[in-house]
């Protein structure tokens, strides 16, 4: 894993854009002054288990990767964004239900099963995204992205078997 993320600074960077975004969220979600219940009636899973499920969060989660990946070509600029909005999203999305009653118990177990491969994903996405930073002025090296992108790829298709099978059972 060392000589595939040689430059673990920009892994460093991809890490700290999401997480950073991610409290940013959570902390703006949970200092507003909520008036009002979250409606929490509509549940997210019900009509995506099962083999339909798993193909459909694979391609969305697919979609971001490569946005991530895109910023390869425009300087981590894209890239940046993306971790960002979807750090913040996140964040937002744990407060908020956090304030609509649901339990840490039940967000663990909402979120944990398919972002343990998800997130590092995504994050892997966005350190090949962050190369663009050097890409136009260093020597490429393809196989170590290509590596990373298999490595990407199959981590995206064990998330959206979990998100299909066996996130809805515990929501």
């Amino acid at each position: 894993m060392e000589k595939l993320l040689k430059d673990r600074y920009l892994l460093l960077l991809s890490v700290s854009c999401f997480f950073l975004s991610l409290v940013l969220g959570l902390g703006l979600v949970l200092t507003a002054d909520v008036n009002t219940a979250i409606d929490n009636s509509s549940n997210y899973y019900s009509k995506r288990e099962g083999i339909s499920g798993s193909v459909f969060f694979f391609i969305q989660n697919f979609k971001v990767a490569l946005m991530l990946i895109s910023g390869i070509f425009c300087f981590g600029l894209s890239t940046f964004l993306v971790l960002v909005i979807n750090g913040f999203w996140l964040g937002g999305v744990i407060a908020s239900q956090y304030l609509s009653g649901t339990s840490i118990v039940d967000l663990c177990l909402s979120i944990l099963p398919h972002g343990i491969f998800e997130i590092p994903a995504l994050l892997l996405s966005g350190y090949i995204g962050f190369i663009g930073l050097k890409f136009y002025f260093q020597k490429k090296n393809w196989k170590r992205s290509m590596v990373t992108i298999g490595i990407i790829i199959l981590l995206l298709i064990l998330a959206g078997a979990v998100e299909g099978f066996i996130t809805p059972k515990y929501i």
